[in-house]
């Protein structure tokens, strides 16, 4: 076989500018889509909630049927590429009707619920239709772990810049004070439902150039890959969801999936949460808001540089158990401290370097935490290759994504009802005329409530028990077993 040249340097550029259009889509709808419908629009924050999380589950599911579809796909331009090529213009087409529902469908709540819910399940579909393919695509492209670390960097450098540059430009573009149709009432942009197109039409147009770009770049690396799909298994709904449970059958990935669980409903409430409490109880004006995308990124990057080094020295456990006590401590820490009188007053000059200290010391934690949990997970399957003699990493890491993505979706849905029922937001509400009462429930939400769930968490991960040393032992099991297999 004649080895396969180096991939150049504008094929890894090129997979990393992918990255881009899923970026700016999930800045924009995750920053944004609760704070349109209920405040812009007119939507319940219940009706909000059950739209997303309909829409997770059902993204939930997609992730691994993408995956299997595009494991088995076969044409001219490859066995990825075909996705890439058409998932971009129907993502674009949908993100722009959920933020542009038609006018006649305001007064009309169980409808409009129906077009929030019906064009946010197909978005979430058609960001797995490139997603997945494109990861598998970046796996695939080469054999070398240089170079397929090379392809992840380049991916994971352009989703940060991307991410963190979106959102400086997003709130920078609604800064200014600006009149409601509605009432008249003068309001930060981010308020008013007319700002949104602009940039909702800039977004799309990066998603389609973005993906457009990557598949165009990779078109012929893509082409000359195998699409042998003999050795597939026959695709069914009961292998499916057989395959899944069954990795439930590993204690140490059970305790992760249990504890993720409870991670990822606070998760789901923090982003829920996360722009109200910057418009209300900090009353933020965009123009601040805009730099916690900027001091986000380097953080999350620098917390994903010290992960290694750090599990090195101390081993996985007490990286992630010291990541996620970080995560849980700055996620509410501040919003506590005003709770109980010890945070600057709103407008204070020293109010927005401390939210944003906090802020980097959270995203810290989160890039420490993240690596973590992945090397969490192969250390896992290195046990189950073990135990069952199989080596399952798609399984595994699709499992995770699909339960995780079920109890962000919970996570979102809870929220949603809290803020109707024990938080009562009113519609079209205007930042500094919020009842203090309303503001406090808002904060307990954000801060006890939210952190009462990390820190089940956090006990539940305190229950894994592969260490280094285990682990040093089943990979010398696994080595001795391959040594003594003749057909190994």
């Amino acid at each position: 076989m004649t080895p396969r040249k180096p991939l150049g340097f504008g094929v890894k550029l090129a997979f990393g500018v992918g990255a881009v259009g899923e970026a700016v889509y999930i800045g924009m709808f995750n920053t944004f889509i609760t704070i349109y419908y209920n405040q812009a629009i007119g939507l319940s924050n219940t009706l909000i909630g059950l739209a997303v999380m309909l829409a997770l589950i059902a993204d939930a599911v997609t992730d691994p049927l993408v995956g299997l579809m595009s494991d088995r796909h076969r044409s001219r331009l490859g066995r990825r590429h075909p996705f890439l090529w058409v998932a971009p213009l129907p993502l674009a087409v949908a993100l722009y009707a959920i933020f542009n529902p038609p006018e006649s469908l305001n007064d009309q709540t169980y409808a409009l619920f129906a077009w929030l819910a019906f064009w946010t399940i197909l978005s979430r579909a058609f960001v797995t239709l490139f997603n997945v393919p494109h990861l598998a695509l970046g796996g695939e492209l080469s054999k070398s772990q240089h170079e397929r670390s090379q392809l992840f960097s380049a991916n994971s450098i352009f989703t940060y810049l991307s991410g963190s540059g979106f959102a400086f430009f997003a709130w920078t573009f609604f800064q200014g004070d600006r009149e409601r149709a509605s009432d008249g009432a003068m309001v930060p942009g981010q308020l008013d439902p007319a700002a949104y197109l602009p940039l909702v039409m800039l977004v799309c147009a990066l998603i389609l150039i973005s993906i457009w770009v990557c598949a165009a770049g990779t078109a012929r690396a893509g082409r000359e890959l195998s699409q042998r799909t003999d050795d597939q298994p026959k695709f069914t709904l009961v292998y499916f969801f057989k395959t899944l449970l069954r990795t439930l059958r590993n204690r140490n990935y059970l305790v992760l999936l249990i504890g993720y669980f409870f991670f990822m409903i606070a998760s789901g409430i923090y982003e829920t949460l996360n722009v109200f409490i910057q418009t209300y109880f900090w009353e933020l004006e965009p123009n601040e808001i805009r730099w916690f995308g900027l001091v986000g990124a380097p953080a999350a990057m620098v917390g994903a540089l010290c992960s290694p080094i750090l599990m090195r020295r101390f081993d996985r456990k007490p990286v992630m158990l010291g990541s996620l006590a970080g995560m849980a401590a700055f996620a509410q820490l501040v919003v506590n401290l005003r709770l109980l009188g010890l945070m600057p007053e709103n407008g204070d000059p020293l109010l927005l370097p401390i939210l944003l200290c906090n802020a980097a010391c959270f995203l810290f934690c989160i890039g420490l935490g993240g690596v973590a949990i992945y090397s969490m997970i192969g250390d896992v399957i290195d046990e189950n290759e073990l135990v069952t003699g199989l080596r399952e990493e798609g399984l595994f890491y699709s499992a995770r994504a699909f339960f995780a993505k079920a109890s962000f979706s919970f996570g979102h849905f809870f929220a949603g009802v809290m803020l109707d029922f024990f938080v009562r937001l009113p519609f079209e509400a205007v930042p500094g005329q919020l009842a203090d009462d309303v503001l406090f429930r808002l904060g307990f939400m954000a801060g006890p409530i939210m952190g009462a769930s990390a820190i089940i968490s956090l006990s539940i991960y305190a229950m894994y028990r592969l260490n280094k040393e285990r682990h040093a032992d089943i990979l010398a099991q696994i080595n001795a077993r391959a040594s003594e297999d003749p057909a190994t």
